[in-house]
C-alpha cells in the first residue's frame, strides 16, 4: 500500500470543501433555471441539445425526452431563409453572442415568435464546449406591434383623407352655381375615396322623385332618362328611409334584394341622403372602387362621403338661395327665360365641361318666322303674347337640365348638355310642330338650327356654327330644323 501524498491529499481536501460550498448555488442556480419563465436551451458545440427547462416544454409542447438528443432545426419554421441561420451560427461559432427575433414552430405546428440570445460557453483554455439559449415567447407582443403599425397606416391614412376633406370643405362654399357645385362635389368624391362611379341625385320637389344632376362613369343616357321614385331602387329606398346604406356584397345583402348588375365591375358601394336640418336634398351614390388594397367599401369610406355630403347639403341649399336672388338679373322680364347675358356664361361652362368629360353638347337656336311683321299688323301685345307662348312650349317640353334662353328680340337658344345631335334634332322638330299648331291671329312658324361642340370649339365658333345653321333654314323655305354635325 502507497503513502498518502500530503500534497495530492490537502488538494482534494481543498476540491471537496469548494464543491460543499459551492453545492447551495448551484442548487439554487439550478432552481432558478427550472422554474424561470424564460426559455432556456443547453447544447453542446455541435447544436445537440444537453438541456432544456420546463418553460420550453410549456411553450412548444415537446417534452424534454423528445428534444435531448436532437438539435434546434426541429422548430425550424420555414419563415427564414438558409441565410439566416449560417450568419447565426457564424455569429457564435466566433464566441460572440446571436441576438434577435425567430419565427419558430411548436410541435401542434402553431408559430411563434421568439426574442433570443444565444451565448457561448467557454472552457478554461478559451474553447467553445456548449451553447446556452435564452428566449421569450413575444408571439401576442408582435401582434400588438403589428396591429399598432396596422392603426398608424390606418391614422396616416385618414390624416391624409382628413386633409383632402378640409380642402373640399374650404372650396365647396365659394360656389354659386349649382352646376359647377356638383362638377365640384363629384370630383371631390371620386378623388378622395379612389372610385369610378359616382352619381349625384337632387330632388324634384314637384314630382317627388330624384333624378342625376351630375356623374362620373354614368352612360350619358342613362344620366338624361334616370328618373327615381322614393321607395324605388337603391337610391329610392335610401331616399326614403334617409339613412345612408353601405352594400360590402349586394348579391348577399338583404337590404337590396337584388343581383348585382352585369355593367358593374365591383358588388359593393355606398348610398347616401343629402340631408339638411331633416329636408331631403337627394342622393350620393359611389360603386366600383378602384383601390389596389381592395375594391370593397369599409365604414371609413362611408365616413369620409358622410363627411362630404353634409357640407354638400349646405352648399347646395345656399346656391337655390343665390339663385333666387338672382333670378331678377339673369332672366328675360317678358318670358322669364334666361335672357343673352346668362347664356353666354353658361355656354362658357358647358363647353368646358365638354372638354373635361368629352361628353356630347349641342346648341338649338331658333327665329319666329316673320315675327316683324306679326308684330306690326296685330301689335306689341299680340307680339309679346306669341314670344310667351314659345317660352312656354320650350320650358314644357325641355329637360330641367337645358339652358333655355331668349336670345334676341324674336330668337331663342337652348344650350342641350349631354344630348347628341339627333336627339336635339328630335327637340327641335316637336317644338317646331307645337308652334305650328298653336291658336293665334295667325298661323307662325320656326326655323331652327342644330349644332354640337366638338373638340377646339370656343363659344364665338360655336355660336357662328349655330347662326350659319339657322340661317340655312331659312334659305330653305322656313319652318324647318337644320342641323350641322361637323
Amino acid at each position: 500500500m502507497c503513502p498518502k501524498n500530503p500534497r495530492t491529499e490537502a488538494l482534494k481536501n481543498s476540491q471537496r470543501e469548494t464543491t460543499k460550498r459551492a453545492a447551495p448555488r448551484l442548487k439554487s442556480l439550478s432552481i432558478a433555471v427550472e422554474q424561470t419563465a424564460d426559455n432556456i436551451v443547453i447544447t453542446d458545440r455541435s447544436g445537440i441539445i444537453e438541456y432544456v427547462n420546463p418553460a420550453f416544454e410549456q411553450t412548444t409542447g415537446y417534452l424534454r425526452q423528445e428534444v435531448l438528443g436532437k438539435t434546434p432545426a426541429l422548430l425550424k419554421s420555414g419563415k427564414h431563409k438558409e441565410s439566416f441561420y449560417q450568419e447565426l451560427w457564424a455569429t457564435i461559432l466566433e464566441g460572440k453572442t446571436f441576438r434577435g427575433a425567430i419565427i419558430n414552430k411548436k410541435k401542434n405546428g402553431e408559430l411563434y415568435c421568439a426574442d433570443q440570445t444565444i451565448t457561448p460557453l467557454k472552457d478554461a483554455a478559451g474553447e467553445i464546449t456548449h451553447f446556452v439559449s435564452v428566449w421569450k415567447d413575444i408571439t401576442e407582443r408582435m401582434h400588438h406591434r403589428e396591429e399598432l403599425e396596422v392603426l398608424n397606416r390606418s391614422l396616416e391614412f385618414e390624416k391624409h383623407k382628413f386633409e383632402q376633406i378640409i380642402n373640399v370643405d374650404e372650396k365647396i362654399g365659394t360656389f354659386t352655381d349649382l352646376n359647377k357645385l356638383i362638377d365640384f362635389i363629384i370630383k371631390g368624391i371620386v378623388s378622395i375615396l379612389e372610385v369610378e362611379r359616382c352619381s349625384l341625385m337632387l330632388l324634384d320637389e314637384t314630382t317627388g322623385g330624384l333624378c342625376i344632376k351630375g356623374a362620373v362613369g354614368l352612360d350619358h343616357k342613362i344620366m338624361r332618362e334616370s328618373k327615381v321614385s322614393l321607395g324605388e331602387g337603391i337610391a329610392g329606398l335610401v331616399a326614403k328611409e334617409r339613412k345612408p346604406l353601405l352594400v360590402k356584397v349586394i348579391d348577399t345583402d338583404g337590404r337590396v334584394g337584388r343581383e348585382n348588375l352585369p355593367s358593374y365591375r365591383t358588388k359593393s358601394f355606398l348610398s347616401v341622403p343629402i340631408l339638411l336640418d331633416q329636408k331631403l336634398l337627394g342622393v350620393v351614390n359611389v360603386t366600383d372602387k378602384k383601390t389596389h388594397e381592395a375594391d370593397v367599401f369599409t365604414d371609413l369610406d362611408l365616413r369620409i362621403l358622410l363627411a362630404i355630403v353634409r357640407q354638400s347639403a349646405v352648399a347646395i341649399e345656399n346656391t337655390e338661395l343665390y339663385k333666387e336672388l338672382k333670378y331678377l338679373t339673369v332672366t328675360d322680364p317678358l318670358t322669364h327665360l334666361y335672357n343673352y347675358r346668362h347664356f353666354l356664361k353658361t355656354l362658357d361652362y358647358e363647353i368646358k365641361r365638354f372638354r373635361c368629360f368629352h361628353r356630347p353638347l349641342t346648341l338649338l337656336i331658333m327665329d319666329i318666322d316673320d315675327f316683324r311683321e306679326y308684330n306690326e299688323n296685330f301689335g306689341i301685345p299680340e307680339g309679346d303674347s306669341l314670344l310667351q307662348k314659345v317660352g312656354e312650349i320650350l320650358n314644357a317640353n325641355l329637360r330641367e337640365a337645358d339652358i333655355i334662353c331668349r336670345y334676341a328680340s324674336d330668337e331663342f337658344v337652348v344650350i342641350l348638355p349631354e344630348a347628341g345631335i339627333l336627339e336635339a334634332k328630335a327637340v327641335a322638330e316637336k317644338i317646331r310642330m307645337l308652334v305650328a299648331d298653336l291658336s293665334l291671329k295667325k298661323k307662325m312658324t320656326l326655323s331652327l338650327g342644330v349644332v354640337n361642340c366638338v373638340e377646339n370649339m370656343d363659344r364665338h365658333d360655336l355660336i357662328l356654327k349655330a347662326d350659319t345653321a339657322l340661317s340655312e333654314a331659312k334659305k330653305l323655305g322656313k319652318n324647318r330644323v337644320y342641323c350641322r354635325d361637323k
